[in-house]
């Protein structure tokens, strides 16, 4: 019996040790094979174990298929480096974030520094602030009072609301820079709990697609509050953000604008859903958005275009044009007219009214000696166009051919009386009065002198 004992307490010794041993390797395959398996799982680093966040983690990727990234229109660019010259602040001065309200009629108040506000009526909104209430669309402002924006907000519902105000390109993008956006919340009649993110929970607010997008290429820009800090090191990954555009999506893991142009064209879809290091989805309440696009027909936007003038430029930017003030004197004054003389207007009436119709108007080179010398205007006078009174032994001869000669009973009298005067002239003693200038200055009587004559040179 007593052998028989010694060997049964010899079986149960070698059965314990054989099941510590067990139990140890049973325990070394659970602290090393499980542990590293479960960094994959999604809850992997939930349990109560307070085991760190999985490293394995959903990469970023790049728009591909049928979204091709593109660079921004040749103005963006403009502008975009004329405005990096400022480093806008925005401040909630009224009311307070965590108000109460007692009544929807609420006016809010900003200050807005270092950014050039500017409402062109031609070229439309420049740099501005946009302000978004709950998931409505933004409400932009071009103009502010000594920096501040006094802002009369639409009806609100009873509850809690979350606003976001940014600084705003002229195409609606979000400036980046610290202290160009802020958030916060405001209560109307009572608190919701709930109904909003948690005071550090992460939230999306969707910039753009918005109101000012004119559809290719297409402009994509977000904000996410209380957003974690990631990418400190390798696999350091918290947050991504998912972008579907008319059904095809890629990762993203910052907060950087994106111009997209899509295959085809007209109405389409843009979809954001704010996800963790995994892939789930935080929050999809707040974080999971839906925005519809559209292709603005008609005239594109002033920022579309491949270039802007300087002119455009200062309008879009508020500056002042130095050439807008002396642009009234630069006018050009209007021409003036210079008036013809006078006695040739009348002498080309009185020759086109009083010569006959039965005589030809005298040769071209007999009128241009007429104009060329002042007798034929002394002749007649100015003011009423009629022809003074010479003696009759003075009148001209006209021949058929339109040159005129002086009788000979025209020379006697006039070397007779040789101070004799036409119109108030005295003619010269030393000059003949048949000189052929004198003969064909006193021809441009015409008709009209001839009518009171004789044949013979007698007055009728």
């Amino acid at each position: 019996m007593d052998r028989l004992k010694l060997c049964s307490m010899a079986a149960s010794g070698r059965t314990h040790r054989s099941h510590r041993w067990l139990q140890a390797l049973l325990a070394l395959w659970i602290m090393v094979f499980p542990a590293a398996t479960a960094q994959a799982w999604p809850w992997g680093g939930e349990g109560a174990r307070g085991v760190e966040k999985p490293v394995e983690i959903v990469g970023a990727t790049p728009p591909s298929g049928r979204l091709q990234e593109v660079s921004p229109p040749g103005a963006v660019q403009q502008l975009q480096v004329a405005l990096s010259r400022h480093t806008p602040r925005l401040e909630l001065i009224s009311p307070a974030d965590g108000s109460l309200l007692k009544t929807g009629d609420v006016q809010l108040t900003l200050r807005i520094e270092d950014w050039p506000l500017a409402e062109d009526p031609e070229l439309g909104l420049g740099a501005h602030v946009a302000l978004q209430i709950d998931d409505a669309p933004p409400l932009r402002f071009g103009h502010s009072e000594n920096n501040r924006l006094q802002i009369r907000l639409p009806d609100l519902s009873p509850g809690s609301h979350r606003f976001t105000a940014y600084a705003a390109m002229p195409w609606g993008e979000s400036v980046k820079s610290q202290g160009a956006s802020l958030q916060w919340r405001l209560n109307l009649i009572k608190e919701l709990p709930g109904t909003q993110p948690d005071q550090d929970a992460p939230w999306l607010a969707v910039v753009s697609p918005s109101d000012l997008g004119s559809g290719d290429p297409l402009l994509l820009d977000w904000l996410i509050w209380n957003a974690p800090l990631q990418n400190l090191r390798e696999g350091d990954g918290r947050w991504r953000l998912r972008i579907s555009v008319n059904g095809d999506s890629f990762l993203v893991d910052g907060q950087e604008a994106l111009w997209l142009k899509a295959a085809g064209g007209g109405s389409g879809s843009v979809q954001m859903e704010l996800l963790d290091g995994l892939g789930e989805p935080i929050a999809p309440v707040f974080n999971n958005q839906l925005r519809a696009t559209t292709s603005r027909s008609g005239t594109q936007p002033i920022w579309m275009q491949s270039k802007l003038s300087d002119e455009e430029m200062a309008r879009l930017l508020g500056e002042a044009l130095p050439e807008a003030e002396d642009a009234p004197e630069e006018e050009q004054k209007p021409e003036q007219e210079v008036p013809e003389p006078a006695a040739q207007e009348q002498e080309s009436g009185i020759s086109e009214s009083d010569e006959p119709a039965s005589q030809g108007s005298l040769p071209q080179s007999a009128a241009e000696d007429s104009d060329e010398t002042e007798p034929t205007d002394s002749l007649q006078d100015p003011e009423r166009g009629q022809i003074i009174d010479t003696p009759p032994d003075t009148a001209p001869e006209i021949t058929s051919d339109g040159e005129s000669s002086m009788s000979a009973d025209a020379e006697d009298s006039d070397s007779e009386h040789p101070d004799r005067t036409i119109a108030g002239s005295v003619l010269p003693l030393s000059e003949p009065a048949s000189e052929p200038p004198r003969l064909r200055v006193t021809s441009s009587l015409g008709g009209s002198a001839r009518e009171l004559l004789n044949d013979d040179g007698t007055e009728r």
